[in-house]
Order: C-alpha cells, then sequence, then structure tokens
C-alpha cells in the first residue's frame, strides 16, 4: 500500500519570502539495510546526501540565527516573532503590548480630565437633563448625604469588547490573550530548569504546565471562564487543562480606546469631580450631584449603568461608601453588572470578613508578619489593640491598617493628575548579536520616550537607565518565548545637571549610563528609560524675562561697541581692549547654554534654516544675550541666537557665500554635534572654521580671554541692588516653584558682581535672600543654593576664596 508523500519539497515554484524563508531540514529515507540521509535544496527537490559535498546540519550546530528563524515561523501565529534588532520592532510591540496600552490611556484619560477641568463653564448638559426629568415626576424627600463616592469599573472589560462583534460566544467560557491555541512552537527553551529557578526564588509557587503548553498570559476571562478556576494573568496552556472548552479572542485596541472614550465623556456629562484609575475604573464624587438632581444612590446607580450599557453595549459595576475604600470594596460586591451602596451604620460589620489581602497597600511582606500571628481578615484586626499593630508594622504603617480595617481611608480624591515620570519599557524580544544592535535599540528608545515627554509639553532634569540582564544560572533560552525569564536588575541614575528637553542628549545620557555598567550585550533580556523631575516646556515667558524686558523699555544699557567678528573667514575687525569688565566664564559652562538653546528651540529646523546675526553674548546658563544694535542693546529671548528664515526656500550660491559670514561660529559650536555637521555642510563651512582655528591660536590667550569675557555681560548690568531687589520680590510672589531659567539668570549677576570685587554688598543681598528664602519651600530653598555657588565661583576666581554667606535652611538638608 502507497504511503502519501510531502509535495512540498518537491514544488518548483513557492511563495517563501526574505521574511519567510523555506526551512531545509535534513530528512532521513529508507534503504535497504541503512539509512541514507536526503539534502533538501533551495527549490523544494530532494538530494541524496551523498551526492553532495555539504555537511548534514544537526541541531547541535544550528547556530543561534537558525534557531531564531525555526521559532519565528513556527510562532507566526502569536503576532509578533521580530527582536529589538529588527530596526521596526520597537513601533509594533507597542502597537501589540496590551500594557503599553493600558498605561498610555490611564495616563491619557487623567490628562483628559485635566483638560476638562481647566476648559469647563460649569456646563453639564447629562445632568441638566436628568433634572429637568426628575422636575417632570412627583416631589420627594431625600436625605442629605455627608459624602458619597462613586467607583465604577467595567466588567471583564477586554471580554465584554470582545463580545460586541462576536455576540455568538455570550454566555461560553472566553479568554482574551495574543495566542490562538495552547500548544507552543518554541523547541528550544529549557522549562525545567527555569521553573526549577522559580520555585527556588519564589517557593511555593508552582505552576502547572507542560513543556509544549503555551506561556501567552491571559488578560481577561469571562465569569464562566472563571468558574472553572481560569484567572487573569494565567498562562494559557494551563488555563486550557483547566477548562478545555475555553474561546480565545485576539486584542481589539481600537475598541478599547472608543469605549473607554464613550465611559469618560458619559460621567463627564454630569461632573467633573473624577479620578481617573485606568481605561475601564475611576472614582466620582458624586455628593453635589446628587444634591442638585435629588436622587438617591440607588436611583443614580442605576441611571448611570444603563446609559453606558446603552452607549457602549458593555456592562459595569458601581459601588459607593463615604470614601474611596468603602466605594471599591462595595463594588467587588456588586460585580458582575450590579450595583451596592455601603452605607455608614453597615461598615465595620461589612469589614469583618473582608481579607486583609483586598485592602490598598497590604503587599506580601506585610501578609506574611500578619498570617504569622494568625491575622487573616479585617475583623481579626478588629480585635487587636492599635498597640499591637504599631509594634508589629510601625506607628504610621500600623495606624493605617487599623484605620482601613473599620473602613475609615482619610485620603482625598484627586482631580488634576500630575506626572512624575515618563517611561518605555521594553522586556520582551531584546535579543542582541552585536553591540552596534543595542545601541541603535538604546537610540530608538530615546527617541520614544523623548516624544512621550514632547506629547504632553514637558522636559526632565533626572534620567534612570533600568536593564533586565540574564541571572547566572538561568538558561539562554527563556520559557517564554523571546520573554525575560530569570533576570537580575540593575539601574542607575544620571548625576549630572543635565535639562533634558531634546532627543540627542538623552540618548547621550543613556549610552554613558550603559557603557558604565556594561553589562554583556548578549544576556540583555529587557532595557527601560524613566524620566524623572518632570517640568512644562515654557517659551520665554519667564518672570524674571518679563520684569527685565519692562525695565528695558524704560533705560537702555549702552555697550562697548567693539566685537570680535569674522569678515569672509580671514580678517579680525574691531578687536576688544583689554578690561578688567568681565573675566572669563569656564568652559564647562557651554553644556548648560546647549541645553537651553535646545530647549527653547526644538521646534525650528536649524539645519534647513538661514542663520542670520545672533546675540554674543552668553552668560553661564544664561537665556537673554545682548545683541549689537546700534550702539545699544536690550533683552532678547533666546530665539534671537538665530536669526529669521524662509521655510522652504534652498539658498543659492551667492546666497550662501553670504550666509557664510552671517552665521555665528560660537552658536554653531554649541549644538550638537549631527546638527553641526549638517549646517558645515549645507552652507560649506569647512574654510572658514579652518580659518578660526589659524586665528584662534594666533591671538594671545589672555586677550582672547578678556575678549570672551567681554561679551559675558549680564542682563542685570548696570542695574542698582535697590532695582533688583522689586524685581526679585515680584518673582517669589509670583511663582510657586523657581525655574532654572531664571535662577541662573540672577546668579550670573552675582557671580559677575563678585568679579568686580563687590563683595560688601553681596554680603548683604545674600543675608536678605537668605532671610526671605527662609520662609519658602525647599525648591526655592535649592534655588538660593545654586545662587550661592555660582556666585562662588567668582569668588574664587577673583579671590581664591569664597564669601562667608548663610546657606543652610531648617528644613532640609541640602
Amino acid at each position: 500500500m502507497g504511503k502519501l508523500l510531502d509535495f512540498k519539497r518537491y514544488l518548483l515554484y513557492n511563495n517563501q519570502s526574505r521574511t519567510q524563508p523555506r526551512l531545509d531540514f535534513t530528512v532521513m529515507q529508507k534503504t535497504t539495510g541503512s539509512k541514507v540521509p536526503v539534502q533538501a535544496t533551495s527549490n523544494g527537490i530532494a538530494i541524496p546526501h551523498e551526492q553532495t559535498n555539504m555537511e548534514v546540519p544537526s541541531p547541535r550546530n544550528q547556530d543561534h540565527t537558525e534557531i531564531e528563524n525555526k521559532s519565528a515561523i513556527d510562532n507566526k501565529g502569536k503576532g509578533i516573532s521580530k527582536t529589538a534588532a529588527d530596526p521596526s520592532f520597537l513601533q509594533e510591540f507597542y502597537q501589540n503590548s496590551r500594557l503599553h496600552l493600558i498605561s498610555t490611556l490611564c495616563a491619557e484619560y487623567k490628562d483628559l480630565v485635566n483638560k476638562l477641568r481647566e476648559t469647563s463653564d460649569g456646563h453639564f448638559p447629562g445632568k441638566d437633563k436628568l433634572i429637568a426629568k426628575k422636575a417632570e415626576g412627583p416631589r420627594a424627600f431625600y436625605p442629605s448625604f455627608a459624602s458619597v463616592v462613586m467607583h465604577i469599573d467595567m466588567d471583564c472589560f477586554f471580554v465584554s469588547v470582545a463580545l460586541r462583534k462576536r455576540p455568538d460566544l455570550r454566555g461560553k467560557p472566553l479568554a482574551i490573550t495574543h495566542a490562538r491555541n495552547g500548544r507552543l512552537a518554541n523547541e528550544n527553551s529549557h522549562r525545567g530548569a527555569e521553573f526549577k529557578l522559580w520555585e527556588h526564588l519564589e517557593p511555593g509557587e508552582k505552576v502547572d504546565i507542560g513543556d509544549r503548553d503555551s506561556m501567552s498570559e491571559i488578560a481577561s476571562c469571562s465569569y464562566e471562564a472563571r468558574k472553572s478556576g481560569v484567572r487573569n494573568g494565567m498562562f494559557l496552556g494551563q488555563a486550557i487543562k483547566l477548562c478545555p472548552d475555553l474561546k480565545t479572542q485576539p486584542y481589539d485596541f481600537e475598541g478599547y480606546k472608543e469605549v473607554s472614550n464613550i465611559l469618560y465623556r458619559t460621567i463627564a456629562s454630569y461632573t467633573l469631580d473624577i479620578e481617573a484609575v485606568s481605561c475601564d475604573e475611576m472614582y466620582v464624587d458624586v455628593t453635589k450631584l446628587l444634591k442638585e438632581t435629588g436622587l438617591t444612590v440607588e436611583e443614580w446607580a442605576t441611571h448611570i449603568r444603563n446609559e453606558i450599557m446603552e452607549a457602549t453595549g458593555c456592562p459595569c459595576s458601581t459601588g459607593f461608601g463615604a470614601n474611596r475604600l468603602q466605594a471599591r470594596l462595595a463594588t467587588r460586591k456588586a460585580k458582575p453588572a450590579g450595583q451596592y451602596y455601603l452605607q455608614a451604620d453597615d461598615v465595620e460589620s461589612y469589614m469583618t470578613d473582608i481579607p486583609l489581602s483586598d485592602l490598598p497597600g497590604v503587599g506580601r511582606v506585610t501578609l506574611s508578619k500578619l498570617s504569622n500571628l494568625g491575622l487573616s481578615t479585617c475583623g481579626d484586626v478588629q480585635m487587636k489593640s492599635l498597640s499591637f499593630i504599631q509594634a508589629l508594622l510601625g506607628k504610621k504603617a500600623g495606624q493605617t491598617l487599623k484605620d482601613q480595617a473599620r473602613g475609615v481611608d482619610s485620603r482625598p480624591l484627586n482631580f488634576t493628575h500630575e506626572r512624575k515620570s515618563i517611561s518605555a519599557d521594553v522586556n520582551y524580544g531584546i535579543r542582541f548579536k552585536k553591540l552596534e544592535e543595542c545601541y541603535t535599540f538604546l537610540q530608538s528608545l530615546s527617541d520614544e520616550v523623548f516624544n512621550r515627554m514632547s506629547a504632553v509639553n514637558m522636559t526632565a532634569k533626572g534620567l534612570t537607565l533600568k536593564l533586565l540582564v540574564r541571572a547566572p544560572e538561568a538558561p539562554v533560552e527563556t520559557a517564554k518565548y523571546l520573554g525575560c525569564g530569570i533576570c537580575e536588575s540593575i539601574t542607575k541614575s544620571s548625576t549630572g545637571n543635565i535639562i533634558f528637553n531634546n532627543r540627542d542628549v538623552i540618548y547621550k545620557e543613556v549610552k554613558t549610563l550603559y557603557d558604565k555598567i556594561d553589562p554583556p550585550f548578549v544576556d540583555l533580556r529587557g532595557i527601560g528609560i524613566q524620566m524623572t523631575k518632570l517640568e512644562k516646556s515654557v517659551a520665554m515667558n519667564n518672570v524674571l524675562s518679563k520684569f527685565l524686558k519692562h525695565n528695558s523699555k524704560k533705560e537702555n544699557v549702552s555697550v562697548d561697541d567693539s566685537e570680535n567678528t569674522l569678515q569672509n573667514g580671514n580678517k579680525v575687525e574691531g578687536e576688544s581692549k583689554s578690561t578688567d569688565e568681565g573675566l572669563p566664564i569656564e568652559n564647562s559652562n557651554k553644556s548648560a547654554v546647549t541645553s537651553d538653546i535646545l530647549k527653547y528651540n526644538e521646534h525650528v529646523n536649524v539645519g534647513k534654516k538661514v542663520l542670520e546675526k545672533t546675540s554674543r553674548g552668553r552668560g553661564r546658563g544664561s537665556k537673554n544675550g545682548s545683541t549689537k544694535n546700534k550702539g545699544k542693546c536690550t533683552t532678547s529671548n533666546i530665539g534671537d541666537y538665530f536669526g529669521k528664515s524662509k521655510m522652504g526656500s534652498q539658498p543659492d550660491s551667492k546666497k550662501k557665500k553670504h550666509m557664510q559670514n552671517e552665521i555665528d561660529l560660537e552658536v554653531l559650536h554649541e549644538l550638537p554635534e549631527g546638527l553641526r555637521n549638517e549646517i558645515i555642510k549645507e552652507y560649506q563651512l569647512e574654510h572658514r572654521l579652518h580659518q578660526v582655528s589659524k586665528i584662534d591660536n594666533a591671538q594671545p590667550h589672555d586677550s582672547r580671554k578678556e575678549a570672551s569675557g567681554k561679551k559675558m555681560k549680564s542682563p542685570f548690568a548696570n542695574m542698582p541692588w535697590e532695582q533688583i531687589k522689586p524685581i526679585v520680590n515680584k518673582w517669589i510672589a509670583s511663582e510657586k516653584d523657581p525655574s532654572d531659567f531664571d535662577t541662573e539668570m540672577i546668579a550670573n549677576h552675582f557671580r559677575q558682581m563678585a568679579l568686580d570685587r563687590k563683595i560688601e554688598e553681596l554680603y548683604r543681598i545674600f543675608k536678605y535672600l537668605h532671610r526671605i528664602f527662609a520662609g519658602l519651600t525647599c525648591t526655592w530653598h535649592t534655588a538660593y543654593i545654586s545662587m550661592v555657588n555660582i556666585m562662588q565661583e567668582g569668588m574664587v576666581a577673583r579671590y581664591e576664596n569664597t564669601l562667608m554667606v548663610p546657606r543652610s535652611f531648617d528644613c532640609c538638608h541640602i
């Protein structure tokens, strides 16, 4: 009887591509007395190995690339199969990452609530309709509410959205996950070794999953699946064993966004007292709404749940209480698709049976301490004295737990969200074979985190690089395909005073931190960049700048006309005379100037524009330079470093030659290397730069110092302290926190005063500033210390000693 052969090896044409190549496997053919290996050629025709000069590849001899290609082909149904070495990996990763979606939507809706509150005119159409409808019915007496907080949560959110398109799956066990079935095709993982390590690291944590079972995580599962023991976060292979009839559906990111948007817009039509928690969850203070509409809690809950169901097709549950803790715990009783109001008289008895693990802030370590003493529910804690709990957990933590066990929560709802950090993390697909691939990915991740900061108009002063590196005892091939496995976590933060407002600045610091850590790039399994100490990106409208501009209208400060001007690259005119007025500032200050130029001109594509006459006077970190203009100077913003430009026009040869003489080489040298090289190439500046280098080398060192020092004029030049003092007082009164721009601007003036030997006046000024700043917050104290440090640079340069001024505050240690 014949045998059906595999036809694929005999095809003369196949539809393979570079990204989906055909794998050439060694096949065995039975012959009389022996097995003859047959080599499959690229066109699929089998040739006996004896007729070729090629070695038969064995799995042991296959390199890492072949193994990866095989895994990628076998797992093509799983979605993403690329590694971080692929240029398009990052974009596709975030497009398919549910965790990225959840975190992004959470931030977006927090920002949405902020924006709605800022732009609201106090008119709520939903509430107005409800009041009008209520007025048509009979009048009734309703009790007044001291405080009512609503917690609203969509039921099985991902599943509910999926059922809108697949109503035939309603009532059946359903899970949302990337994988399509419970089987895994990656045969190269060493699961046994990895699982043993997990059991050693996490005693008691045992996963019932086979070597070929899928480790794709379940993001959400229906209540029908939960009856069989399936839970969110469970591996799909494990869930299939518990529920063989489990159906799976892929993610619907656009659907989640649509439903979330309707949810938030619906609630915002009634009130903006909203604390956004996630894309499907929020807290709402409905106290005022209930009083204005005359509804009871039950009537409002029924109304809002029905409206959301009609608008989205997805059910939700609502819980009500006097605070956020009571409301959240009430929602648990309301699920699924229900509502519950935990009234004040029932709180303590209701809390009795609540597990301690359900309380916020009670983690594994705290639970372990409590369970060792036989405490597992809130009722157990209620029976113990406060001193007993505090002795076990500490004064503050003990008080918090004792209060929560009785349903007391003093945390108010946070209606306005303020970002503390912005980050981009990847812990999947991180596999590098070359160091250059690693650097390229760090560049891409730096671009991603910069784009996220730009989207919310933020800059940062802190940067942390986070790495996951394969643990020495962990297998190279992880149990989860392209996952991170068992890793060691390494973090390193930037210690320099850098303003991260440019993608190149971010990447440079990230690369520096990476090189300091110097991990083996082949063992990297996760990379993250976190930006902290966020500040709003503002245009040149700082308080001090406004006052200075206002002052400059009354009095123009005259300056010396002479300056170093290069004409045609070979002639120096207007040599400045040697004076004692302006000593040079250290070269280390250039980085601050560069950061500030980039900060306020990120949107300007300098490489494609015409650079015209620029301001010459720049001090340490000062954004306001003095610009030559008919012998007079007025304060100008940072945009004046760059001239006006004609968008979309390409300069011809004559214009280019003219612009060569107009470009300020000092500003050019402050730009990032890539941008600087682009401008040099565009305007053919190589020859001019060469000539400048000759002139600089020929010029005496002292005269160069004096010339550069003369340019570093303070915006407060020739202004007595009596004029500066009210400006500083207005600055303090009008700003919640000082910006670095304003702080450095005035500090540069104090530095120049030290160079000018005005130490007696400086002593009186800093005594006054210390007395004023002592009553302010620690951010102002830090600004004061920064002023002192910059001023002391001038003291050391002039006297080789520092000025004894007060520099300590009671509330913080700086």
